[in-house]
């Protein structure tokens, strides 16, 4: 039986190296455009388009988040690893590296988890010998669109539409979880949105509130045979107190001071934006202690917790510039050279030596134990040029 059925799906007929579930397939509407348009559901429905999620990035949250996620990868060092290339084209791009602002490319690829993606054009310059990037700019989203048949993204020109894939040099074009459903990638800045404008709108209120009950009302008293010219005069000489809080009364005249309630019905448009700050630290950050500390403090275990989640997500965004940049020199290396060895772009932390596990393997090696340079570069982290071990000649 089984046999029967290898038979059967491995003939070429059969379609098994073809994709069968295709969008064009399913889709008619698929024989007049083949754009596939952006689901998320805030770009569809705002009216315009990519500004409006730029127009977030100006709230003073998320602003404060987005540089917080941003830092959490800048504040890594890079290298270059050698891997199996030449030392001619090791220097090369050593070079290249020299004069490339790398936190600054990097900052334009942290954009794309905001955005779902962001186009990076790629500006070159030729020295004579080699052709050499110069220059990272990112573009508009909105100019971009994704082609659900040849399953890349192409810019959308005037003249004739720019395929823009791995192998295009002139473009990067990093993508944040992109998957079959959503190949623009997710957003994080559309699921702000309903936040950002719940928090404006209370932050208004809750000034409305301020001026109208945050400050002591001022009531004068006066008697029931007093003219209406009379209570008009008190009435304008309370006005003139309130701003320079000088008045002249009769004798017999008084003036209550008021204090309102300070735990009254304002907390109600606090707590509203204080929710969607924190409902916006959680969505870029992935928790919320790194930007606000309530009032009752944090236990050392939830601060660890919420570390834990954030170190996940820098290293999320790790591996999306290390992919990007590591693509950037694929495509330098496919310019300027034929064979297929290039170094490869990492970003690590500058660490100490770990004493507990130094101290293991110094037992170890008094027992007799011998260590190969692999273990010592995977577990301390060394390269070939930092070290030399006993009895290597």
């Amino acid at each position: 039986m089984f046999e029967n059925l290898k038979i059967k799906y491995f003939k070429k007929e059969s379609g098994l190296f073809e994709e069968c579930a295709s969008a064009k397939d399913a889709s008619k509407m698929f024989y007049l455009t083949e754009k596939l348009p952006n689901p998320d559901k805030i770009l569809r429905q705002s009216g315009r388009g990519f500004q409006t999620l730029r127009d977030l990035k100006n709230n003073y949250q998320v602003g404060t988040c987005i540089e917080s996620r941003k830092a959490g990868v800048t504040s890594k060092n890079w290298k270059l690893d050698k891997q199996f290339c030449s030392d001619k084209e090791y220097n090369f791009y050593l070079e290249i590296f020299k004069f490339i602002d790398v936190y600054r490319l990097i900052e334009e690829i942290l954009e794309a988890p905001l955005f779902g993606y962001n186009p990076i054009e790629v500006t070159y310059e030729s020295d004579g010998n080699y052709i050499i990037p110069t220059a990272f700019t990112s573009k508009p989203q909105e100019w971009f669109y994704y082609n659900a048949v040849a399953k890349s993204f192409y810019f959308d020109s005037k003249t004739k539409d720019v395929c823009i894939n791995e192998h295009n040099p002139k473009f990067l074009i990093p993508i944040h979880r992109s998957s079959f459903f959503n190949p623009y990638g997710e957003c994080l800045l559309s699921r702000c949105f309903w936040n950002v404008v719940f928090m404006q709108g209370g932050m208004e209120f809750w000034v409305q509130f301020t001026e109208k009950y945050g400050t002591p009302f001022m009531v004068g008293k006066y008697d029931r045979s007093m003219s209406k010219e009379e209570r008009d005069d008190l009435f304008k000489m309370l006005k003139k107190m309130v701003q320079n809080a000088i008045g002249v009364i009769p004798k017999d005249g008084t003036i209550d001071i008021i204090n309102p309630d300070k735990t009254g019905s304002n907390t109600v448009y606090k707590d509203l934006i204080t929710k969607c700050e924190n409902n916006i630290s959680k969505v870029i950050l992935g928790q919320t202690l790194t930007t606000d500390v309530s009032q009752n403090g944090g236990s050392y275990a939830l601060s660890k917790t919420h570390q834990s989640v954030r170190e996940d997500l820098i290293q999320n965004d790790i591996r999306l510039c290390e992919k990007t940049i590591n693509n950037l020199i694929y495509k330098i290396h496919a310019i300027n050279f034929e064979n297929s060895e290039y170094p490869k772009f990492k970003l690590y932390d500058e660490q100490g030596v770990d004493q507990s596990l130094a101290e293991r393997d110094n037992k170890l090696r008094n027992l007799g134990v011998k260590f190969t340079k692999q273990y010592i570069k995977k577990t301390y982290g060394y390269e070939d040029a930092d070290f030399v071990l006993e009895g290597d000649n």
